[in-house]
Order: structure tokens, then C-alpha cells, then sequence
């Protein structure tokens, strides 16, 4: 079964709030039993690669053939190229390019990536852009360990791609402030403008481009950070 949308979502609102600021938190996307499904999925049932910049991504390495001290390495060499330039580090699960479908059928992720872009999410992405050229959600699996970051960026991605809004749809139930981990945005050089925990069952939308990161994820943290991102994209 597909994942739904919350019935009661107030549309009118939440298109206002995205207008308004370029961007906006969807508390409770989805219906209850959907969110719990794709978490379930993606604690369970979803196999992660380690992503770094750098790494070619047809061929990243499994997280769970790495050995500790492997993992140690790739956060080190993460580390010693982050100081004062974009890099990352955080474990992947491709799902989507272009509104293609997932290649297993028989995954839950097949599900979720119809989901995406069907009518429904399609429309109310169109409805809170305002823009009814959206054709497609691209899509992949993340989650965040301790010591994973995503540094300062703007989406902008320079392939002629009309990324019109990004997207991050938190899967994680229980999440302390103090983890780290939070959608920080910067209006202006050395700001943080506003930012959103990864609140359970909460997307996030922002207009592309946008200066944004995904804060530091502590080394006492208690949970891994699950999410699925993306961008709603116009042909």
C-alpha cells in the first residue's frame, strides 16, 4: 500500500508560510500508519552505502562491511577536508534520479517512491510553490550517525536540472535537540536564519537555492538520523 497524505493537512497554510519565507515545516505529513511503515523500512529493511564527497557514487561501500577502523578512516579523511569548504559525510540508499521507479518492486521503498510522485504529492508541491511546471520528485535514503555532517551549501547544481523545491521528510520517532542534526538555514554570512529539528513525520521544504545544512551529528547521540530527500523538479 501507498503511503498517504494526512487528510487534515492545512494546504492554505502551509503554501502561505512557504511564500512568505522560501521555505516551511509540514508537521505530519503523512498518515500515522504510513509514517511508521517507512520507518520501519528504513531502520530494517533498507541497506546503506557510506557517502562521502569525493567517492563515486555507483560504487560506494557498504556501512555494514566496513570495519571500525575503515569507518575511521573515511570519517578522518572527512574531517581533514571539511574545515572551510563543502564536503559531507552520511550513509545513502539511492531511490530516484528522475521520478523513475525504484528498481525492486517488491521493496517498501518501491511504494514510497510512487508516493512521491504521484498526483497527490506532486499537486501539493505545485500548490505550496506555486509553481505547476513540477513534474517529478527525485528521491534517495539517508541516515545520519554519530559524527556524519552535511556542510554549507545552496542546491544549486549547475546541470541545467530546474530544481524547484528541496525536500527532507524526517523518519526518525525520537530526536533530542542536543544530538545536533537540525536543517540550519543562512540568510546572510555567519546567521543562522531558522532551523528545524528532524522532527518524526515533519518535510521540510525550501526553495532552491538556499543556503542550508544539516548540523553536526553528536557523538553521544542516542538514534541515527533516517530521512528521505530530494528535489520536486520541472522538466
Amino acid at each position: 500500500m501507498l503511503p498517504l497524505l494526512n487528510p487534515a493537512l492545512d494546504r492554505d497554510a502551509i503554501a502561505q508560510s512557504y511564500r512568505r519565507d522560501g521555505r516551511v515545516h509540514v508537521a505530519n505529513l503523512l498518515t500515522p500508519e504510513s509514517a511508521a511503515r517507512i520507518h520501519r523500512c528504513l531502520e530494517q529493511e533498507t541497506d546503506f552505502a557510506v557517502f562521502a564527497k569525493g567517492l563515486d557514487r555507483t560504487g560506494l561501500p557498504s556501512a555494514a562491511s566496513l570495519t571500525q577502523q575503515q569507518q575511521a578512516q573515511l570519517m578522518a579523511g572527512a574531517y581533514a577536508s571539511a574545515g572551510d569548504k563543502f564536503h559531507f559525510l552520511y550513509d545513502v540508499h539511492p531511490m530516484s534520479n528522475q521520478g523513475e521507479p525504484y528498481p525492486d518492486s517488491a521493496h517498501y521503498l518501491a511504494a514510497v517512491t510512487q508516493f512521491l510522485n504521484s498526483a497527490p504529492m506532486l499537486d501539493l508541491a505545485r500548490e505550496i510553490s506555486g509553481v505547476p511546471r513540477i513534474a517529478y520528485a527525485s528521491a534517495q535514503a539517508t541516515r545520519y550517525r554519530p559524527g556524519h555532517f552535511l556542510n554549507q551549501h545552496d542546491d544549486g547544481d549547475g546541470l541545467g536540472a530546474k530544481r524547484i523545491l528541496a525536500y527532507v521528510l524526517n523518519m526518525t520517532p525520537h530526536w533530542r535537540l542536543d544530538w545536533g542534526g537540525a536543517l540550519l538555514f543562512s540568510d546572510r554570512p555567519g546567521h543562522v536564519s531558522e532551523g528545524y529539528p528532524p522532527a518524526f513525520n515533519a518535510m521540510n521544504i525550501f526553495s532552491v537555492p538556499q543556503e542550508h545544512l544539516v548540523g553536526f551529528i553528536s557523538p553521544f547521540a542516542g538514534a541515527a538520523r533516517y530521512s528521505i530527500t530530494g528535489w520536486f523538479t520541472a522538466l
